[in-house]
């Protein structure tokens, strides 16, 4: 039976449903159970794609240099990595130590010479769409400033079931703002919202 360690990283910049940490969990844990692989074990950080991700170093090593480990499984190639440099340099290192990277919702298994392929235009892809965006945001943001328009900070997105269910588990609010990366006054104001609150 082949073994996997999963990875999974909370978005900091949007979150979603598609993408939060119990979506992401319920992927990697229903392919790994489809192919009949062992997940050995499943880290998760709520940290923002631009930030230091020690949880992601921390298992990317123990993948290279576990034997028994046969690769690594993440739910979506850009919850992975930052750069098409990033996931080329993270593709060749597990290449290099004949260790497998499979992406559930991309299809991608780099144990192939089409899974190489596709990991590689992926990259490209993901790198492309980021800088499209960064590229309409300094856009907007001078349309705006030209405007006379205030620049307010955006309001963070959080999952709110995610949060509700945080919440009814009885999650310190400090922590979890750290899963989302967020001031403990965001949490305390969403909650406010939904009513949770006292």
């Amino acid at each position: 039976m082949m073994k996997f360690l999963g990875y999974i990283r909370v978005s900091t910049t949007k979150q979603s449903k598609q993408f939060s940490l119990a979506a992401q969990k319920e992927a990697i844990q229903a392919f790994c159970k489809q192919k009949g692989y062992k997940l050995v074990g499943l880290e998760t950080e709520s940290r923002s794609a631009v930030k230091d991700r020690p949880v992601f170093d921390k298992i990317l090593k123990q993948v290279l240099e576990d034997e028994k480990i046969n690769g690594l499984v993440i739910a979506k190639l850009d919850r992975m990595g930052r750069s098409v440099k990033d996931l080329a340099t993270i593709g060749t290192q597990l290449q290099d130590a004949k260790k497998q990277l499979v992406s559930v919702h991309d299809n991608l298994d780099t144990s192939t010479a089409n899974g190489r392929l596709l990991f590689n235009m992926l990259a490209a892809i993901a790198e492309y769409e980021r800088e499209l965006l960064l590229e309409r945001t300094k856009e907007g943001r001078k349309r705006a400033k030209k405007q006379g328009k205030l620049m307010h900070r955006p309001r963070k997105e959080i999952d709110l079931d995610e949060l509700k269910s945080l919440h009814q588990q009885q999650v310190p609010i400090a922590q979890m703002a750290r899963l989302f990366d967020v001031h403990k006054d965001t949490i305390r104001r969403r909650l406010d919202e939904m009513g949770l609150r006292n």
